[in-house]
């Protein structure tokens, strides 16, 4: 576990005035050089507040019925999506394949006055929970494509029969393989498309809804 040094900023979604910690000085754990070398550990990705992140916590705090129901904030990095949909009733488990991004996650989720969230240290390549979730929320996990196959297994293991997963797909790479990969495994899937800015370049986000396996469409192979 790295010591990071935490700074405070506000932020509003809808409704919400949030204050979150955020790792101060962000940029002087990214060595670029040694990256392009391929010379050097991933950098704390969850670290940043990605712009897929914003719009989904904001189509969650606008869009979303939260309210006693059970949430999976996966890839939680600092929590916002989770603590939004927290701070509108929903049971949430923040999870993370990194340890530290469970630390700032539990800490924001405090600080906002979450009522009811635990955390998971999670793996969704190979890790597998005892649970099913009404509500499944991804925001700019879409990065990697070898691990496509992996995310939509899990998706269709974890989610609740009628329950739905809320992706924020930036785009950052060729993402075409993962809605094959959701054909293919019989999971219907719908995606609208939100224009937002980033360093004041156009960006466009796409909120992707999953639904749940029915049990028409559960014969389907794709649990490892």
């Amino acid at each position: 576990m790295k010591l990071y040094d935490p700074e405070p900023f506000d932020l509003t979604i809808g409704s919400h005035r949030l204050t979150l910690l955020r790792v101060k000085d962000l940029e002087q754990w990214v060595d670029r050089e040694a990256l392009l070398r391929d010379e050097t550990e991933e950098p704390p990705y969850w670290a940043h507040l990605w712009t897929g992140a914003l719009t989904l916590a904001r189509y969650v705090a606008e869009r979303v019925e939260c309210q006693n129901q059970s949430v999976l904030d996966l890839g939680c990095g600092l929590g916002i999506t989770g603590i939004v949909a927290g701070l509108k009733g929903g049971q949430v488990a923040f999870a993370d394949k990194e340890f530290d991004a469970l630390g700032f996650a539990a800490a924001n989720a405090q600080r906002n006055g979450c009522p009811s969230f635990t955390v998971k240290l999670l793996d969704f390549t190979h890790d597998v929970l005892d649970q099913q979730f009404a509500l499944i929320l991804g925001a700019e996990i879409l990065y990697d494509r070898p691990t496509f196959p992996a995310l939509v297994s899990f998706l269709a293991r974890h989610l609740a029969p009628g329950g739905r997963a809320l992706l924020a797909d930036a785009q950052r790479t060729n993402t075409d393989e993962f809605y094959r990969q959701l054909d293919q495994a019989g999971l219907r899937w719908t995606r609208e498309e939100v224009q937002e800015r980033e360093d004041k370049l156009p960006l466009t986000v796409s909120i992707v809804t999953i639904q749940a396996l029915t049990p028409e469409n559960s014969g389907y192979d794709i649990f490892p």
